[in-house]
């Protein structure tokens, strides 16, 4: 059954924001909601202190203050002495002298994501928490199973957390399951790590359990890659970072190169650079894949027939450089032949 407001109900009225139903309403509690009712019926000419707010409800004074707290964190309350902040107007001639701003370049593969905000500071009460908890029987199952998957009682932290989660990012119980469940596997359960990942998991729109497992076997494909790569190259670090993630990937999703062509180019660019650098790792490897290459012996041909068509322009220089990347000693099992063949031509390519 739908219900609606009487017309003949509507009398002296007063102005309620439709962000307090759309985004609050959930964490509110009944004295906050009730507070809030009151301050905006008898602001500004009547008495909204907290002890006439919290007459008119027969409220505790306390409640009333926590609650004011909430509505003053997120803007909708201002305390007495205080001005609304607007934003600064430039004059006319300012406006002119503004140059159009220039569009930056859109970073290659930088996947377009939506923005949310971090998690705010404040968090809800314990009163809220149980509101919350009251009218969601799934919020309470939440919590029963997060426990079971941590190990731990949650207590007031956690509970904010995944409430939050749950309300402010819009992931389902189910999802936020499968977080903390990945979040453990990482060996990472800290509250501050768990809401980082669901800020990520929101931007994504990582909101159902497909979208999640399909993550989560990207991050996992991801992992054992970099740990095949640290045993062929003698890395020493565990845990690749974002950024290598996001690389490895690229080179092996998309591009669809085994862990032995990545070796390849490594070594490429520790020749050529005397460090580790992914940009640089990215132009070889995506140039192969743009050639067809596949494996050494592939990348090795390439190199033949670049050398039979570019070989002649300056002997000098090539031969100075040929006698360069052949005296080069790699530590990658791959052939060095092979090898130096393919490093010659990105050593031509940088001059």
């Amino acid at each position: 059954m739908n219900y609606k407001i009487n017309p003949e109900a509507y009398g002296d009225v007063f102005v309620l924001p439709k962000s307090v139903v759309n985004e609050n309403l959930r964490l509110a509690g009944a004295v906050g909601i009730k507070a809030l009712l009151y301050l905006y019926c008898n602001s500004p000419a009547g008495d909204t202190s907290c002890e006439a707010i919290a007459k008119a409800l027969g409220a505790d004074r306390g409640d009333v203050s926590d609650a004011m707290v909430f509505w003053l964190e997120r803007g909708l309350v201002l305390k007495d002495a205080e001005q609304p902040q607007s934003a600064e107007t430039e004059q006319p001639e300012q406006k002119k002298e503004k140059a159009a701003p220039v569009p930056e370049a859109a970073p290659e593969r930088k996947a377009q994501v939506k923005k949310v905000a971090e998690l705010p500071i404040s968090r809800p009460s314990h009163e809220q928490i149980a509101v919350r908890c009251s009218e969601c029987e799934q919020l309470r199952l939440l919590f029963s199973e997060a426990q079971n998957i941590l190990g731990k009682t949650i207590g007031y932290e956690g509970q904010s957390i995944l409430i939050m989660l749950h309300d402010s990012y819009g992931l389902p119980p189910e999802v936020i399951l499968m977080l903390l469940e990945y979040a453990l596997s990482k060996g990472k359960t800290g509250y501050k790590y768990i809401a980082s990942v669901g800020k990520e998991w929101s931007e994504k729109e990582i909101d159902t359990i497909e979208a999640a497992e399909e993550y989560i076997s990207i991050q996992n494909e991801a992992d054992g890659l970099w740990r095949q790569f640290c045993d062929l190259t003698g890395i020493k670090n565990p845990k690749p970072t974002a950024k290598q993630r996001r690389f490895l990937n690229i080179w092996s999703r998309e591009f669809g190169f085994s862990c032995e062509m990545i070796c390849l180019a490594y070594e490429i660019c520790v020749d050529n650079t005397g460090k580790m650098n992914l940009e640089y790792m990215n132009k070889v490897l995506k140039s192969w894949h743009e050639k067809g290459v596949k494996s050494p012996s592939d990348a090795a041909r390439e190199q033949e027939r670049w050398n039979e068509s570019n070989f002649g322009k300056d002997k000098k220089k090539s031969a100075k450089k040929k006698q360069e990347v052949f005296s080069s000693n790699a530590s990658y099992s791959i052939g060095e032949f092979e090898k130096n063949l393919v490093a010659l031509r990105y050593l031509d390519d940088e001059e």
